[in-house]
């Protein structure tokens, strides 16, 4: 539901507009973040436990290839998930798809938990189990973020959640969506951001509109 598509959009949209260098961290063992910037994970000779150990190879030699500013990286996957910090870097882990210990770590650890959903109604039960979880591994709500993809303002249906949403949950939905646009799509087989695929099209729009959000949010925070 946009979680790949969101963590790659929003790494680049960190790196062109953020003071902060971005990391990219693929932690999904499907590795479609990884494919998503063109690399195969199998191909590969080192992977997030090499560079967790300080293995491998140095960021510089493959940032060129991520088309994003001198510094962002991203290694692959492996099954091996630990929580990477960094002093003065704006991590974007793109975390595995279900709930499992890995997951609850990175939550713990992380500034925002920015969840990415369909505009349908069977999305907000999926949302209520997650609350649900996140309280009972004392995880506060507040670093939880609702992000509406493939939105479509003239299906009545996705006007009609997205309302339910802000009712319901207030300042957690994201005042920004994610329209539906078919260059998100396409970019990932390219192994381009938005913004180096289609820097004019509504989805690099709509993920600037994010970036920016989140920094404002941040910087009110005081970081």
């Amino acid at each position: 539901m946009g979680k790949t598509t969101t963590a790659l959009n929003l790494g680049a949209g960190l790196s062109r507009t953020g003071d902060e260098p971005v990391l990219l961290v693929d932690l999904d063992p499907q590795t479609h973040l990884t494919a998503s910037l063109g690399y195969q994970a199998e191909e590969q000779k080192w992977n997030v436990s090499d560079w967790l150990a300080g293995q491998g190879h140095h960021p510089l030699e493959i940032s060129n290839k991520l088309s994003l500013v001198p510094g962002d990286y991203m290694p692959p996957a492996s099954r091996d998930i630990k929580p990477a910090q960094l002093e003065n870097t704006t991590l974007v882990i793109d975390a595995p798809p279900s709930w499992n210990n890995e997951v609850e770590v990175l939550m713990q650890a992380c500034d925002l938990v920015i969840s990415p959903l369909e505009p349908e109604f069977l999305s907000m039960q999926g949302i209520s189990r997650l609350l649900q979880r996140m309280q009972h591994h004392g995880i506060p709500w507040s670093k939880l973020r609702l992000l509406l993809c493939r939105y479509d303002d003239r299906l009545l249906i996705h006007r009609e959640v997205r309302a339910r949403l802000v009712e319901r949950f207030g300042r957690t939905i994201l005042r920004c969506v994610i329209r539906k646009n078919i260059r998100l799509a396409e970019a990932p087989g390219q192994g381009l951001s938005i913004f180096d695929y289609a820097p004019y099209c509504l989805g690099a729009l709509d993920y600037q509109e994010l970036t920016d959000s989140l920094l404002a949010e941040a910087e009110g925070r005081g970081r």
